[in-house]
């Protein structure tokens, strides 16, 4: 059952992995492969997959970078192992979310998920982008980082940025050795806006503002991104994204959905 995905399935998610691998059982077991084939199978958009080298394709859609915020630091501290064997599980259930959420898992990024929402209705895919952006940050904090300080590990912290555009979906590289790139202003501008994020935010570009634009959830940010060519200034803002009163529409979301990607949905 899709409404079954909860706080706490994200916790066991996590936590279930990284108790396998910190015990060793994850090598050469059935659970690791199939592990290994979803991943795989639910990186990148399936609708262009099939682009041959050079090849592109331009849709519009939602982007999201969900991040651990200060890893950095961690990897300083922490036993390569166990920084490896954590951020794998959190990611892991980063994936699970996204995925639960009508979206598509384009890439990991070393310590985050970078990820896609449509195309389709632009509204429909700027809200189940923002859901899951809350569901994750919620889960990690009330679900997971409790769980590691049981075990004396010192917790995880998240953050998301989001935008949205359009984005082009390229196939680069060689005959031989190629992947598909997604590019693209919004991606971009989601990136910026995960960096300004602070630990437990979610901060959003002014095209996705725009497409929820009555959300009283919204605050438009100081510091805009200033961007200068031919002596002409546009400015382009950040609003912060109070996400706190989103996740009580989850359920009935998720339902509604019925784990279909977001592109399958209209407004009728």
């Amino acid at each position: 059952m899709v409404t079954s995905y909860t706080r706490t399935r994200f916790g066991d998610t996590v936590l279930g992995d990284y108790s396998r691998r910190r015990d060793g059982t994850m090598k050469g077991s059935v659970f690791a492969q199939s592990m290994l084939e979803r991943s795989t199978a639910a990186l990148g958009h399936p609708d262009f997959e099939e682009l041959a080298v050079g090849q592109r394709q331009t849709v519009p859609m939602v982007t999201m970078f969900l991040d651990l915020r200060d890893f950095t630091a961690r990897t300083f501290w922490d036993p390569q192992d166990e920084v490896v064997d954590l951020a794998h599980a959190v990611l892991a259930g980063f994936v699970e979310t996204v995925l639960a959420h009508g979206g598509y898992p384009l890439g990991l990024r070393g310590d985050g998920l970078f990820a896609g929402f449509g195309p389709g209705t632009p509204e429909i895919a700027a809200s189940m982008a923002l859901m899951a952006g809350a569901f994750a940050l919620d889960a990690v904090r009330e679900e997971v980082n409790p769980r590691l300080a049981n075990r004396d590990i010192a917790p995880v912290q998240a953050r998301a940025g989001l935008d949205f555009g359009e984005i082009t979906f390229v196939r680069t590289g060689t005959e031989t050795a190629s992947e598909i790139n997604p590019t693209g202003f919004a991606a971009n501008f989601a990136a910026k806006c995960e960096k300004r994020a602070r630990s437990w935010e979610i901060v959003v570009g002014e095209r996705l503002a725009g497409l929820i634009a009555d959300a009283p959830q919204l605050t438009r940010l100081d510091r805009p991104k200033e961007y200068t060519r031919n002596y002409i200034t546009k400015r382009y803002f950040f609003y912060d994204y109070n996400w706190a009163g989103t996740l009580r529409h989850a359920p009935e979301a998720l339902e509604e959905l019925g784990g279909r990607p977001v592109s399958s949905i209209a407004i009728g």
